[in-house]
């Protein structure tokens, strides 16, 4: 069966880079605790399949990590269906194990399918400062870039394994005839960040492997705050602007994503147009 056969409409909402505070003044995380349950509620009366949490769901201080948990986990709740989780690496401020439970994930990354579309979810902080390196190579990429500042240790790698995974499950979709969308909390182009941010430490490996593989039609990302978007070896990289600077680019806090066999959609939180892409 064909992609064009097997894909039927598909509708979810979005949002990333929340960093939920309980730390700021209290006028300020009552605001944002509204504005979460406006986009919930949004989301609700839209008839969406799913939620989409793209990391850092909080600031994770160090003295109230477990409480900005706790509260962000509890509004997002409020939503009657299914939220898939991405980590952040403010969120690991907390304990992996700890985070993974919380959120409700068995592991920190995954794949699943709806309407003929695979969603691959990547943990760009598998090789990091929070984590311990799984293999031998791991030991050497968090060694490598451990040693170039620049390159920021608040940032991580795809490890060997998962990188294994990621090829499996891409081989899967090709056979299925599934489009991909992968999804990871950094951006993977150099283009569509900024030095303070940074990137996925080996984003160009990873990028050379969706690239090998005409099942991927796009990436979502959040991490650079101000949002971007670049096109290459005709993916779409689709970098979402943070919901906690939302007073800053007020265009687009969070929103909704339609996908199409042929055609995906973002629109902000007052329903308009911010991205219509073909899906080759």
């Amino acid at each position: 069966m064909s992609s064009s056969e097997n894909i039927s409409a598909l509708k979810f909402g979005i949002i990333t880079d929340i960093h939920f505070s309980t730390t700021s003044e209290p006028a300020a995380a009552i605001t944002t605790a509204a504005d979460l349950q406006g986009w919930l509620k949004n989301c609700k009366n839209s008839n969406v399949d799913f939620l989409f949490q793209l990391g850092d769901l909080i600031k994770g201080s160090d003295e109230h990590n477990r409480e900005e948990l706790l509260q962000a986990s509890s509004i997002l709740k409020e939503f009657p269906g299914t939220i898939h989780h991405v980590i952040g690496n403010h969120c690991l401020a907390m304990p992996r194990k700890k985070l993974l439970n919380a959120l409700g994930l068995p592991a920190p990354y995954y794949a699943f399918t709806v309407k003929g579309f695979r969603f691959i979810v990547l943990d760009g902080m598998d090789v990091s400062i929070h984590n311990e390196p799984e293999t031998e190579e791991d030991r050497q990429t968090l060694a490598y870039f451990l040693a170039r500042p620049a390159k920021h240790d608040y940032c991580g790698a795809v490890g060997l394994r998962q990188k294994v995974w990621l090829k499996k499950e891409l081989d899967t979709a090709e056979q299925a005839g599934e489009k991909v969308i992968v999804i990871c909390h950094f951006p993977l182009l150099p283009e569509t960040t900024d030095p303070k941010h940074g990137l996925l430490w080996n984003h160009q490996e990873i990028v050379d492997i969706l690239a090998s593989s005409t099942a991927v039609k796009a990436c979502l990302s959040g991490h650079y705050h101000y949002g971007s978007y670049a096109l290459k070896d005709e993916i779409h990289f689709v970098v979402l602007p943070a919901f906690v600077n939302r007073l800053e680019h007020p265009s687009f806090t969070c929103g909704t994503m339609e996908l199409e066999s042929d055609r995906m959609v973002i629109h902000n939180q007052n329903n308009q147009i911010m991205y219509d892409l073909a899906l080759h």
